[in-house]
């Protein structure tokens, strides 16, 4: 009997865990896909010309298009990256890899990233605010890689 009920907790638990990480990979997932599409040409326009401090180059010309492009591919990178997760979700057990690549991408091109960003000029307040997602994504990465390594041990 005491077999049974311990199959019976250890299968609640297994459940309840494959649930809350299937939520992780799904959240992190929209929050990508949707930074991916904020970054499509025709909305980050809009915002280029005033998110930049001192931009100078004429709408339109050469170094204006450049950096569109370029911005462009990071959120093409990011609509990838998010529809894996999304892809993950199904089975998160098996994709923890991809998890330590989210940390690991939020400490650089994230953290990093940002604090570049304000040392450069770039508004404050905006950058702390993505430093604490970039936060909230690795601390519950991480988290969820060592319950699930817990639970296989």
């Amino acid at each position: 009997m005491s077999d049974r009920v311990s199959t019976q907790v250890g299968d609640s638990f297994r459940r309840k865990h494959h649930e809350s990480s299937q939520w992780w990979f799904r959240i992190v997932s929209v929050i990508y896909l949707f930074l991916g599409i904020s970054w499509a040409p025709p909305i980050h326009a809009n915002w280029m010309v005033g998110g930049m401090p001192g931009f100078d180059a004429p709408i339109g010309g050469v170094a204006y298009r450049g950096l569109l492009d370029y911005t462009f591919i990071f959120g093409l990178e990011l609509l990838v990256m998010g529809a894996f997760l999304l892809y993950a979700s199904r089975q998160p057990g098996h994709y923890l890899w991809f998890v330590w690549l989210i940390v690991a991408l939020e400490i650089v091109r994230g953290i990093l990233g940002d604090v570049y960003m304000i040392v450069n000029g770039y508004e404050t307040a905006f950058y702390i605010g993505f430093i604490i997602l970039h936060l909230l994504i690795i601390g519950t990465g991480i988290a969820f890689v060592r319950q699930a390594r817990g639970e296989t041990q």
